[in-house]
């Protein structure tokens, strides 16, 4: 396609594959080849696969505009791993897009490249140690102290109080001349984004393009990941061996959330937002389900401007109270430390090469960009416009990371492709190039010993992420449960439309509770909600169905939210999951769900189940995911149980209505198997209640919670367990011969109190942090 009418290059101005004279540019020879039969549509058709490898990231869509602006009846919105947002499509809330065509650099162009940025990260380092120290060049006037003084992201405190070391991860943008040469855009020191997204989007070309990765010899760039946990190793407090770490988040609405979700799995590293840590006598500690635990380093990827609330200059409220002075201390390391905003103000760029000059004595070789320069003059592929390659700007970042033995680079990075008006500057790209070195020798894997203590922190988990792990389960049991009540009535009417009327609508009442109690709503058809009780039961049916649908969506959207609050946590394959619930979510939403979706979300659930049983290690975190469902699922039998028995119905109404109660929890097959004869109401809530061999039935989910509760030490829990289970032996029986309605009212209500009072006790006991009044001033 290079190299035929399919792409032109723009005459007079630098192009990154195509030289002046027409030919290939070495560097893009084993791209070009590759792509030489590729029509438009194959890459089109690689577009499309990275769209769907993003989802399965998580990228594909924004974890915070996933829940609607009323999030009262999705089981799981009391939790606090985030709040509620716009509930926009999955296309709307695509924070990028990544083009399948990669920018291409050749080897020694790019150490030249790394060489100079490793300067700036010198220079740099030395300006903030200086102005934030002895103020060297304030006193020989190469920075007037009127510029100084005039930028806001000058923190004085922090005067008093230098870093041993201010920049661990640096990061530079850089676009391309028309002569070819190179220009810095903007250095970003304080919580640079992008290497996340760098070994994201390499991840997912080489699989849309691998045979194209192999042959050109991309240098790969997830070996970054272990340059930083060197980096950061090297920064804990002096004389601890095992230092902890964690990756510092501003939370599910922060704009770079699913790079920190992406980068905390990829490192290794516990995800944290403010409100899981916390500053006591001059140290940092995670509140974690046993306890405080302590934090020796913060690679943050909050800004300074939100790091610490009581910082006098800082805004918002997600970041640590006190961990400026924590740091400041020794109590902490900060990665980046606190202050380093004020190395990327552009009010400094001006004055870096004289201060290069002044402090390292040296000549930067990479200039900064100036207003008279034409970033529009080195266009790139881009396969963005249907059809067709067009030429489009490229802002290149690369990231650096200083470790014990000097400045390391990955090896690729980020290319953001400009639309026509864009300011480099700005984060406005909605594209986005995956960046390949190529030309240099293979790449060699050098297996590094850490001289650290090994410490298993296997039990650790972090509060708030058992409270999303515990509300994840209850929403995917809950979803699970609407998703399967809907599709079982919808099929029922639509093969038998007569069912409605048999024994005068009584199986109709019987399946517009049944279809409300897996909501968690009252059985009452005539609350207000949509057609009232003197309405044709058909329109009544098809309402509740409606609702259905649209509390599957609810359900969904609190599944994925929680899920991507604890990605470190979930599978690869999981994320494969979650990305297609998300979309399946959207169809819900928008009414452009076809007839078969809610198959494909019990398929989903399905695997997402599996998934957490068969690849999910039986700790902490596992645990309370596990119990969640357990209970979720036991309150939602409960609830079937009193629509489809509770109701005093004309026994011709009775089966069909067992049937449905048999379906709903997945146990119709068993039931036929077991006892090959019609539906008996015995037979049924034997199966149900009593038979603790069927993983749907209500004995099976009280034996695996009284497992929970013994792993857990957790008396209190265990007595609520011993409570429903002595409810349900209780009346189990006198459900089966008369007073039927009563016996099974008191089935539920023996069983189900204790089972409600078991899940407010998990949130106030595990999740819950106490309030420890404090008494000030004197009295």
């Amino acid at each position: 396609m290079l190299n035929d009418a399919a792409y032109h290059p723009q005459p007079g101005r630098y192009d990154e594959a195509i030289a002046d004279d027409g030919t290939m540019r070495p560097a893009w020879a084993g791209v070009g080849s590759a792509l030489a039969d590729m029509r438009p549509i194959d890459l089109l058709d690689r577009q499309r696969q990275a769209d769907r490898l993003l989802d399965a990231e998580g990228a594909g869509h924004l974890v915070h505009d996933l829940l609607p602006d009323d999030a009262s009846g999705i089981v799981g919105s009391g939790g606090s791993s985030g709040s509620g947002g716009s509930g926009g499509s999955v296309a709307d809330s695509r924070p990028w897009r990544l083009d399948p065509l990669p920018l291409v650099i050749a080897h020694d162009e790019f150490r030249q490249l790394t060489r100079a940025a490793a300067q700036r990260v010198r220079v740099l380092e030395a300006v903030l140690a200086d102005l934030y120290g002895p103020r060297r060049l304030v006193r020989s006037g190469v920075l007037p102290a009127e510029v100084l003084f005039a930028i806001p992201s000058l923190r004085t405190t922090v005067a008093t109080h230098a870093a041993s070391r201010w920049l661990v991860h640096y990061a530079v943008d850089l676009v391309r001349l028309a002569d070819g040469s190179w220009r810095v855009v903007q250095d970003s020191t304080d919580a640079p984004s992008g290497a996340g997204y760098a070994m994201m989007n390499r991840s997912v070309v080489a699989r849309v393009m691998p045979d194209t990765v192999r042959r050109a010899g991309v240098a790969p760039v997830n070996g970054f990941a272990a340059v930083m946990r060197r980096a950061l190793a090297a920064q804990s407090p002096v004389g601890r061996r095992s230092p902890r770490t964690v990756v510092l988040t501003g939370g599910p609405t922060h704009p770079t959330y699913v790079e920190h979700s992406y980068l905390a799995v990829q490192l290794g590293y516990h995800l944290a937002e403010g409100g899981d840590l916390v500053v006591r006598k001059n140290r940092v500690w995670m509140r974690a389900l046993d306890g405080m635990e302590p934090v020796d380093v913060i690679y943050r990827r909050l800004e300074d401007a939100g790091l610490d609330p009581l910082d006098a200059r800082t805004v918002g409220g997600a970041g640590i109270p006190g961990v400026t002075w924590a740091a400041q201390s020794g109590g902490v390391s900060l990665a980046n430390a606190f202050g380093t905003r004020l190395a990327e103000e552009p009010a400094l760029v001006p004055y870096l090469p004289a201060a290069a000059a002044e402090l390292l004595g040296e000549t930067l070789d990479l200039a900064a960009l100036a207003p008279t320069d034409d970033p529009a003059s080195a266009p790139c592929l881009s396969s963005w416009t249907p059809g067709a390659l067009v030429p489009g700007t490229v802002v290149l970042r690369m990231h650096l990371a200083v470790t014990p033995d000097g400045v390391t680079a990955m090896d690729g990075g980020v290319g953001r492709v400009l639309a026509p008006g864009d300011d480099p500057r700005l984060p406005t790209a909605r594209v986005v190039k995956d960046v390949w070195v190529v030309g240099g020798p293979a790449p060699t894997r050098l297996v590094t010993r850490s001289v650290q203590t090994r410490v298993d922190f296997g039990a650790s988990v972090p509060k708030r992420a058992a409270d999303a792990l515990y509300w994840m389960g209850r929403a995917a049991e809950r979803a699970e449960v609407v998703a399967r009540t809907t599709r079982l009535v919808a099929a029922q009417v639509q093969q038998d439309p007569s069912l409605l009327s048999v024994a005068g609508g009584g199986w109709g009442t019987g399946a517009i509770a049944l279809l409300r109690a897996a909501q968690g709503l009252s059985t009452s058809a005539t609350d207000g909600r949509g057609p009232n009780g003197a309405a044709p039961l058909v329109d009544r049916v098809q309402h509740e169905l409606q609702g259905g649908q649209q509390a599957v969506a609810a359900q969904l959207a609190s599944l994925v939210h929680e899920a991507m609050t604890v990605r470190e946590f979930l599978s690869t394959t999981t994320g494969r999951v979650l990305g297609r619930l998300a979309r399946l979510r959207a169809d819900l939403v928008s009414s452009l769900a076809a007839p078969d979706d809610l198959d494909v979300v019990l398929v989903d659930l399905a695997a997402l189940a599996g998934l957490a049983m068969e690849s999910t290690v039986r700790g902490p975190a596992w645990r309370f995911l596990d119990l969640a469902r357990r209970l979720e699922r036991a309150l939602a039998l409960l609830g079937s149980i009193e629509a489809a028995l509770g109701i005093d119905t004309e026994p011709l109404a009775l089966q069909p209505l067992a049937e449905s109660l048999l379906a709903a929890n997945e146990s119709l097959v068993a039931y036929r198997r077991r006892y090959r004869s019609d539906v008996e109401l015995g037979d049924v809530v034997d199966l149900l209640v009593h038979d603790d061999a069927n993983p749907r039935s209500l004995a099976f989910q009280l034996d695996r919670l009284r497992e929970h509760m013994a792993s857990l030490a957790w008396q209190e829990g265990a007595d609520l367990v011993q409570q429903a289970s002595l409810g349900a032996l209780t009346h189990v029986d006198d459900a089966v011969v008369g007073g039927r309605h009563m016996a099974v009212d008191a089935l539920v209500l023996a069983t189900r109190g204790p089972l409600l009072q078991l899940g407010d006790a998990v949130v106030r006991r595990w999740f819950a942090d106490p309030v420890n009044p404090m008494m000030m001033g004197n009295s």
